[in-house]
Parts: structure tokens; C-alpha cells; sequence
């Protein structure tokens, strides 16, 4: 139950989204450098770190489910569920990784979002690796963008990645992109989005659907920023529209409230993150230059409690 979206600037991009969960969370944010072996691969290879990575992970954990490189690759996963959605098996000649390395695999390799188009054939996702064995291979598909401004969707199809250009900037979970973007077109005239009374007929839900179609509504039709710190500022605008409270979704399966975790937004041009909790209003930043040790894996933790500021009479 997330929710991605992509704004624009000037002479770049920024990329966020909310992690909404239905299970007690751990999270924190991670700095892994380059030559770090962040994971093995299927066939029992250690996997090492081209560049340098600053993103989100669960329990300290490595893999990591959105996050920026060094050269501004920007990326999110989402859940997206389905039936087989991948091999069982290894294949000859590829890289064969799980899903959820996938992501972290992408940051640690790519440049830009042609570097990882052009080297997706080469990648094989599977559930078991080279023994045979089980492996935990959630079912994710992931959104890229990089200070071009491009943007993509990878999703697993009949067992492959397969890659969808993006110019919506939307991604949200189930249904495939391209159903989205059909009843996208059902619901809006893209080509006439002024005449839309979005105040009576944009969708009020918060399945995937229709988080998708107002999603793209509110970012198309928000005040265009001018630079990055406008485009951090409406892309949390934004967002924070498509948040679920504690409380609002029951899940019966797990006996647990599905709710919006944290919202993160990551810049293609400065190389940064951003990222705030839902019980602390302050938006936290960290940038590559900020890191001492670079040469040292590090994990960063959020002041989850309430913080205000007290104003000052400047008068």
C-alpha cells in the first residue's frame, strides 16, 4: 500500500514516496560505500558496491527498499502482488539475484536509468537458488529515475523484468502499469486536465487504483517548482495527501493497522535524502558529503518523538 511519485525541476528531478505497512516496523536509513559486499547472489557469488548508496532499510538490514547513489540514480520498491511471478530456478550466463536484493543490486551498478535499461536482460530474478533452495524473493516492482528526468517502471512479467517508460511518474502496487495507465485515461483527459471538477470526481479511495489516478492529478496540477528545495517541499506536499493514518485501515490478516510508516524524497541533482515518521513532523537530510567514514558501512536513526521548535520574536 505505497505510493511513488516523481516531480520535476529545472535541471532535475526528485522522487518520493510513502512506505505504508501492516506490521510493526523497524527502519532506519543506511550508508553502504563502494567495494561493500552487500549480499551473494543466487549461485553463492558475494556481490560488491560500484558506488556509493544512501537509502531506507528495515531492521538494519541491507537490502534496502528506496535510496539515491552517488551519481543520482533514484529508486523505490512497492509491493505488487501476483501469481508466479518469477522463475523457480536459476538461468545460465545472467546475474541471478532475489527481489529483494534486486533494488540495492540497481543503486550498486547504475549510473542512470539507460545504464540499468540497457543491462536489464541480463538479470534474472528467481525464488530458489542454485541448490534448489528456497529464498525470500518478495513480490516488489520498482520505480527509477535519474537528473535527466527520466523514469521507469520495472515490473516482473511471465517470469522476466520488463521495463515501461514512465512519463507519468506514478507508481503505486497491483494492477500492472499499464493497466494503471489505462484507466488512468478512462477516469482523466490528459490532454484537457484544467476542465477536470477534481473537487466532485477525483477517486477518494486508497486502493491502488485510485491512489494512482490521484496521485498523478495532484502532482500534475501543483505549482511548478523552480528548484530542489521547492520540488522537496510540494513533493511532501503532496504525499502527505496520499498518507494513511494509524487506525484508518484494519488488517484482519495480521490483527494490525496498515498505515504510512514514513515518507521519504530523494533528490537526483544533489544526491540527497530526506525522510520524516509519521509521529515527527521534522524532515531529516543526509547527502553523501555529509558522510565521514566513507569508507564504512553506517546506519542512521530517526527521532521518532513529536518535536516542535520554539518560534523566536525577531521583532
Amino acid at each position: 500500500m505505497c505510493t511513488g511519485i516523481k516531480m520535476d525541476y529545472e535541471d532535475g528531478c526528485v522522487l518520493g514516496r510513502t512506505m505504508d505497512y501492516e506490521v510493526p516496523l523497524d527502519y532506519n536509513v543506511l550508508y553502504l560505500p563502494r567495494n561493500y559486499n552487500y549480499c551473494k547472489d543466487l549461485m553463492g557469488k558475494p556481490l560488491y558496491s560500484k558506488y556509493k548508496m544512501l537509502g531506507i532499510c528495515f531492521s538494519n538490514k541491507n537490502p534496502l527498499k528506496d535510496g539515491v547513489n552517488e551519481h543520482g540514480l533514484i529508486g523505490i520498491t512497492n509491493a505488487f502482488s501476483g501469481f508466479n511471478l518469477y522463475d523457480n530456478q536459476v538461468k545460465a550466463g545472467k546475474v541471478n539475484i532475489s527481489s529483494l536484493d534486486y533494488f540495492t543490486y540497481a543503486l550498486a551498478n547504475y549510473k542512470s536509468v539507460e545504464e540499468l535499461v540497457d543491462d536489464l536482460p541480463n538479470v534474472h530474478i528467481s525464488t530458489r537458488d542454485y541448490r534448489g533452495e528456497s529464498v525470500i524473493s518478495a513480490d516488489f516492482h520498482f520505480m527509477f529515475a535519474d537528473s535527466t528526468k527520466k523514469c521507469v517502471v520495472v515490473e516482473p512479467k511471465e517470469k522476466k523484468l520488463v521495463c515501461y517508460e514512465n512519463p507519468y511518474g506514478i507508481m503505486t502496487n497491483s494492477p500492472a502499469f499499464q493497466s494503471h495507465i489505462r484507466r488512468l485515461k478512462k477516469v482523466l483527459d490528459l490532454d484537457n486536465l484544467e476542465n477536470f471538477n477534481s473537487v466532485k470526481n477525483l477517486p477518494g479511495g486508497y486502493d491502488p487504483t485510485s491512489r494512482f489516478i490521484k496521485a498523478f492529478y495532484l502532482t500534475k496540477m501543483h505549482v511548478k517548482p523552480n528548484n530542489y528545495k521547492e520540488a522537496l517541499s510540494y513533493c511532501y506536499n503532496v504525499l502527505g495527501a496520499m498518507a494513511l493514518p494509524n487506525g484508518f485501515i484494519r488488517n484482519k490478516k495480521y490483527n494490525y493497522n496498515t498505515y504510512t510508516r514514513y515518507i521519504c524524497v530523494y533528490d537526483s541533482k544533489q544526491k540527497l535524502l530526506t525522510v520524516k515518521s509519521d509521529t515527527n513532523p521534522t524532515v531529516y537530510r543526509l547527502g553523501f558529503e555529509d558522510i565521514k567514514r566513507e569508507d564504512e558501512r553506517q546506519a542512521f536513526f530517526l527521532e521518532t518523538e513529536f518535536l516542535t521548535k520554539k518560534l523566536d520574536n525577531k521583532s
